[in-house]
């Protein structure tokens, strides 16, 4: 089994293509793009598959043996040419307009369910505190039967 299955298995990612990977004693960066396949249009409908360029991302995620895991994602920009209009790939690991990951967030929010308050989960996890306050409002909490 190559080394792209292991990390993908461990990022959870399908059709990874690893193009690196670099250790340093605060950091574990890897450098990453998606398998090309067809994709939808969203303004139109019809099926494409012509690239227009590629977008570096870096994409903060869940630490790894005590490490920052910092992910460069080179994702594509894809042209339609029905409508002209040009859409990113699809990427189900984050929200849309976003640099940290869902694990990231889950994390997060778990890590407020032990006695320690935003600030400190915050710097623990190299994100900002206002993040995991947007995070917070995306949760439905039951109401409670007993105050």
């Amino acid at each position: 089994m190559p080394n792209n299955d292991f990390i993908s298995n461990i990022l959870e990612i399908k059709d990874l293509i690893i193009t690196n990977v670099e250790s340093t004693p605060e950091n574990i960066c890897i450098s990453f793009k998606l398998e090309r396949r067809d994709h939808v249009c969203p303004n139109c409908g019809a099926i494409t598959n012509k690239v227009h360029d590629y977008r570096k991302s870096i994409i903060k995620d869940t630490p790894i043996l005590g490490k920052n895991v910092l992910l460069f994602y080179s994702k594509r920009r894809y042209h339609c040419d029905c409508c002209g209009k040009h859409f990113l790939e699809n990427f189900t690991l984050l929200p849309k307009h976003c640099r940290i990951t869902n694990r990231l967030n889950f994390l997060a929010i778990n890590m407020l369910n032990q006695t320690l308050n935003v600030s400190s989960v915050a710097r623990y996890l190299g994100i900002s505190s206002s993040s995991i306050f947007r995070r917070l409002n995306d949760v439905k909490f039951p109401k409670p039967s007993i105050l």
